[in-house]
């Protein structure tokens, strides 16, 4: 994924991952002391989408990865939570009806079906990057 990345040295949870010309690169890339962090770039059409950061140990031995919200998703998601469960105490106590769990509902399911895309479409991403470095490499091996 380092090869289809472009690289940054500050933190990726606030930078602007949007470009709208035609790139070769398929991640926006930040190389740490423990770990590699990527996210994918997007057009101006996808700025919508949550921004997840796929997080890789540099640890020779590790065979897992974590992928994450960044920090303004995660702050809305913990946003969403708590008028989940605001509204589920009022309704226990008596103090709102069912419309007002029905009406914080709508947008978190609209909040997870991005996720659920974003995520699918950063499976996608990686497959592609897996795909072409596969390719790369049989081609030099073909020509040896």
């Amino acid at each position: 994924m380092r090869r289809y990345a472009l690289k940054r040295t500050s933190s990726i949870d606030f930078k602007n991952c949007t470009y709208n010309i035609g790139m070769e690169q398929l991640f926006l890339g930040r190389e740490r002391k423990k770990d590699l962090q990527f996210t994918r770039i997007k057009t101006s059409f996808e700025v919508l989408l949550p921004k997840m950061i796929i997080k890789l140990s540099k640890n020779p031995d590790a065979k897992d990865y974590k992928i994450r919200l960044s920090a303004v998703p995660l702050g809305v998601a913990i946003v969403l939570c708590f008028g989940i469960a605001a509204n589920l105490i009022l309704i226990v106590k008596g103090q709102a009806s069912i419309d007002a769990l029905v009406s914080i509902s709508i947008p978190v399911l609209v909040f997870i079906g991005l996720i659920s895309f974003e995520l699918k479409l950063i499976t996608n991403r990686v497959n592609k990057a897996i795909t072409s470095y596969l390719k790369e490499t049989a081609t030099k091996i073909a020509t040896i």
